[in-house]
């Protein structure tokens, strides 16, 4: 077999979910402590549309009252109807996030990379998204693991995001300031680091 070129296997175990305020020239995190941290992921997939927008479902074991009153406070609220994101014919954003839930910021880690220029680097994800009501769903199974899921779908950025590097240490080698530029990177970012 031949060489693959850098790789990564598996993932990081973390996800990490912050409040944020959005500012008329940046996005910024309301606060450096994470509103939840979820460390039991068995796996995080990440799904792109046709239009760009990513869909992240995490199929994690954590059934703690923590991780429920995170879904409770941050998903849409029952016998809320979802409306959609729309952009009108001048290009104004208008979010349907009253409707589909608070907007969080959010850093996905990934495994680190082998081989290649990002070599011992580690690849994560960071974007704003927006809870599914699915989340923390439940099935109570014999002989099987309670696994409530969290479905996120990213949100457009419309502002840049900036995650400063005191919450990083987690999601790179070696942590940097990562702003994720509104007008290339809408949905979010894979960042190596």
């Amino acid at each position: 077999m031949g060489n693959l070129g850098p790789t990564g296997i598996g993932g990081g175990q973390r996800m990490e979910a912050f409040t944020v305020t959005i500012g008329t020239t940046q996005t910024t995190l309301a606060s450096t402590t994470p509103v939840y941290t979820c460390t039991s992921q068995i796996s995080s997939d990440g799904a792109k549309d046709e239009g760009g927008v990513l869909t992240w479902a995490l199929d994690q074991l954590d059934t703690s009252s923590a991780f429920h009153t995170f879904v409770n406070t941050y998903a849409p609220a029952d016998g809320v109807q979802a409306t959609e994101d729309i952009t009108t014919e001048d290009g104004t954003f208008i979010s349907g996030a009253t409707a589909i839930g608070t907007t969080l910021a959010v850093a996905i880690r990934g495994p680190l990379i082998s081989g290649g220029a990002d070599d011992g680097k580690r690849m994560s994800w960071l974007g704003l998204v927006k809870l599914s009501k699915s989340s923390g769903s439940v099935n109570f199974s014999a002989n099987t693991y309670i696994k409530p899921p969290v479905t996120m779908t990213a949100t457009k950025i419309t502002t840049d995001l900036v995650f400063p590097a005191s919450v990083l240490g987690s999601y790179m080698v070696t942590a940097a300031t990562q702003t994720i530029a509104a007008t290339t990177h809408a949905y979010g970012k894979l960042i190596h680091g």
